[in-house]
């Protein structure tokens, strides 16, 4: 097949120059340009109905709020919300929101979705490790590694083993181990005593409130009373007081299981203004 161009180009420039003089080839041209444009414009249109765009709301602070108020604040705006996720503590209420996510006062499109993290309404139960035959030393980090609190220390007669696990009490009844409680509760633990074993009282003077309890259970005794807390107003005053003085004294001598009681003050810089008791009999366990 012979190829029209190669053998007469003359002719082939001069019908493509006519074609496009024309007014038809422009009147296309021009057609074609405007139905492109308003398929263009037709199609934003649509996608705009179909995404909202352009429809946005601020995203409000749910944060403190009960989850039977959640729809209420939501009504107006056209939002939607759904539970992610859900944890327990005993700072907020139950029941109520956390987190959420987007966060309050972002622009968001309407119908958008706001994931919450709630406080659960049940608390968290953990499993009772398996203390019975360990070491006091190594039984007090498993409790805290399980999230429980030890109330007391409570010293049994037993020949075989001194400061060795010999039960657990949970609410004055045993508990055994693999059993669930709720997270953050208070044991006592059951623990044996050669004869009538015998520990130096530590120095606790200057400590913190947290400092002294931890060395109080370290030496296989019991926190006894809070007998006075100069300057404090709330609990976390107390938590955060130092030790002013305490009874038993220190360097005195009391049975493994007995209570110290300790004067606190918020004064980090108190010098001791109480006298030493060094009679312990009081302090020896029941």
């Amino acid at each position: 097949m012979e190829c029209y161009l190669c053998q007469h180009p003359y002719h082939f420039m001069k019908r493509l120059f006519t074609t496009i003089t024309a007014g038809k080839f422009w009147l296309n041209i021009l057609l074609i340009a405007v139905f492109a444009f308003l398929l263009i414009k037709v199609t934003m249109y649509i996608l705009g109905l179909y995404t909202q765009h352009g429809e946005s709301t601020s995203v409000p602070d749910l944060t403190g709020y009960p989850l039977n108020q959640i729809s209420t604040v939501l009504n107006n705006s056209d939002l939607q919300y759904e539970i992610a996720d859900s944890i327990y503590s005993d700072e907020v209420g139950r029941g109520v929101v956390v987190s959420q996510n987007p966060d309050p006062n972002m622009n968001v499109k309407r119908g958008r979705t706001i994931f919450l993290t709630v406080n659960s309404i049940l608390p968290e139960m953990i499993t009772v490790p398996e203390l019975v035959g360990k070491s006091r030393r190594i039984a007090l980090p498993l409790l805290e590694i399980a999230g429980l609190k030890i109330e007391n220390l409570t010293y049994r007669p037993d020949e075989s083993c001194t400061d060795c696990v010999l039960g657990i009490e949970y609410e004055g009844k045993p508990i055994e181990g693999g059993e669930k409680i709720r997270k953050g509760q208070k044991v006592t633990l059951i623990l044996g005593r050669q004869s009538n074993e015998s520990t130096e009282v530590p120095n606790l003077i200057g400590k913190t409130y947290k400092e002294a309890t931890d060395i109080i259970l370290s030496q296989s005794l019991n926190m006894g009373e809070i007998l006075t807390c100069i300057g404090c107003q709330t609990a976390e005053d107390t938590a955060s007081s130092y030790v002013a003085n305490q009874l038993p004294g220190q360097g005195s001598y009391i049975i493994l299981g007995s209570y110290i009681d300790l004067y606190l003050t918020m004064d980090s810089e108190v010098t001791k203004t109480y006298s030493e008791e060094t009679d312990t009999t009081q302090y020896e366990m029941d």
